[in-house]
């Protein structure tokens, strides 16, 4: 019966891993409102996950209180943010950077990206592009 379990654990772990598509090598873009460099995203099929960093000037502050991940025609509203908090002020370190991972509804893969932050200082724009490097 434990050999059974196990198994049976061992398929559907694999079977969520298999779900789930990770895409890295972003090169983005901010403007000067927030710095948002975009590290990887992962599309899964209950979420999108974009993982990321906030740039700022150690020990300034700001808030973030809503993203929008914006793609071919899809609009999707953020629901979730780890590593701050929806309309709470934040500070930065001494490093000037804190790294973030931000939730949407599920979506398909895209190489191209623009997510709109709403801050206390107007709406941000970060755009993120797929980097394709050559294979050696």
């Amino acid at each position: 019966m434990k050999k059974i379990l196990t198994l049976i654990t061992s398929v559907a772990v694999t079977a969520a891993s298999l779900s789930a598509k990770v895409v890295k090598d972003y090169g983005s873009t901010s403007d000067n409102v927030l710095t948002f460099v975009v590290d990887s995203i992962d599309y899964r099929q209950d979420l999108t996950r974009v993982y990321g960093r906030v740039q700022g000037r150690p020990h300034t502050s700001n808030r973030i209180d809503e993203v929008q991940y914006i793609s071919t025609g899809t609009a999707l509203k953020s629901n979730d943010i780890d590593g701050v908090d929806f309309r709470r002020y934040f500070q930065w370190e001494d490093e000037g950077e804190i790294p973030i991972e931000i939730d949407f509804p599920a979506t398909k893969p895209d190489t191209g990206v623009q997510f709109i932050f709403t801050t206390p200082r107007g709406k941000s724009t970060t755009t993120a592009k797929k980097i394709f490097t050559k294979h050696k």
